[in-house]
This record gives C-alpha cells, sequence and structure tokens, in this order.
C-alpha cells in the first residue's frame, strides 16, 4: 500500500489523496480540507502488480485532476480545492521505492 498527497500551503491540506489498496484491489481518493475527509471516491480499475514498476502521472486542469498509470488514464477527480495556487508540496508515503519524481508544466490534449 502507498498513497501519493498533494498538500496544500499553508496548513494541513490534501488537495488530492491518491491510495492504491493492493488487498481489495482498488484506488480511493478524497481530499482533506477544512479539518475534515471528504467523501470517497473508489475506483475498481486496478493497474498494479504486486512488485512490478510502474508510472504515476498526474496532471491538473481547471477542473480535475487527469491521473495515469503506465500511460493509460485510470481516473479523473474533480477538484474540491478551488485555489489551485494552493497546492504547494508533493507528499508520497509508505511502502514503495521511488526510482524518480519529475515535476513539469504542460497542456492536456
Amino acid at each position: 500500500m502507498f498513497e501519493i498527497n498533494l498538500l496544500c500551503d499553508p496548513g494541513d491540506q490534501i488537495a488530492l489523496h491518491f491510495n492504491p489498496h493492493f488487498s481489495s484491489s482498488r484506488i480511493i481518493c478524497n481530499s482533506f480540507l477544512t479539518n475534515c475527509w471528504g467523501k470517497e471516491e473508489i475506483i475498481n480499475t486496478f493497474p498494479f502488480e504486486a512488485m512490478e514498476p510502474f508510472q504515476v502521472e498526474i496532471y491538473s486542469d481547471q477542473d480535475y485532476f487527469h491521473i495515469f498509470i503506465n500511460e493509460n488514464k485510470i481516473l479523473q477527480y474533480k477538484h474540491r480545492q478551488k485555489q489551485l495556487s494552493s497546492i504547494t508540496k508533493l507528499q508520497i508515503l509508505n511502502d514503495i521505492a521511488i526510482s524518480s519524481v519529475e515535476i513539469t508544466k504542460r497542456d492536456l490534449y
């Protein structure tokens, strides 16, 4: 299990919480704003294999985060934090080995 969080500054807000659960083969997305979790969005598409490498890409437009795994779009998550400029940190937690992280700005097609 691992999680990727896009954090807001100031405070402990999480604009995007991306959490694949290998035990149940599902992905949970949520936001933690104004000191409480929102409604979980559960995705039953599970493109991960235990102990196999993968690539996660997260893009944003004005309305959604678009999440790709190994170049395949698996979900889009509507922004709950409307002030996107407050998203300033990337947090990756738990049982994962990271080979690289790249932050770029590019347009979605």
